[in-house]
């Protein structure tokens, strides 16, 4: 057998080197696909119903505000009415004493009789 390895006078004949191929090939790109109608029409509706239940909540809420506001607005108005109405009662009590009814009279030209006067009096029928 013959040296080949290390002896050039043997060394086999070199074929060209063919350049390196690649293979062609077409990747398929998988485009992910977009929401199907379906799904956006559940989306929208599932967002529809909680703008809905949020707005429901919310006016509610005010609803529930504007009565408390109005209430204590009603307690303020009674609360005043009724200090109004210990004044006025205060001054009831005062223009109601006798002594000064029987001076304001006095002064107006009252005269008191010694003896009873006489008064007539008409007696009619009151009908129901």
């Amino acid at each position: 057998m013959a040296y080949v390895r290390g002896n050039l006078a043997v060394r086999p004949e070199r074929r060209p080197e063919e350049p390196a191929r690649y293979k062609e090939s077409k990747k398929k790109v998988v485009k992910k696909a977009t929401l199907s109608t379906r799904e956006k029409l559940l989306y929208l509706m599932t967002i529809v119903v909680c703008s809905l239940v949020a707005l429901l909540l919310i006016s509610r809420f005010a609803e529930i505000y504007t009565f408390n506001r109005d209430m204590e607005a009603m307690k303020n108005e009674t609360a005043k009415l009724e200090s109004e109405s210990q004044v006025l009662k205060v001054e009831i009590e005062k223009l109601s004493d006798w002594n000064r009814i029987e001076a304001f009279a006095k002064s107006k030209g009252l005269v008191y009789l010694d003896e009873p006067a006489e008064m007539s009096v008409r007696k009619t029928q009151i009908e129901d």
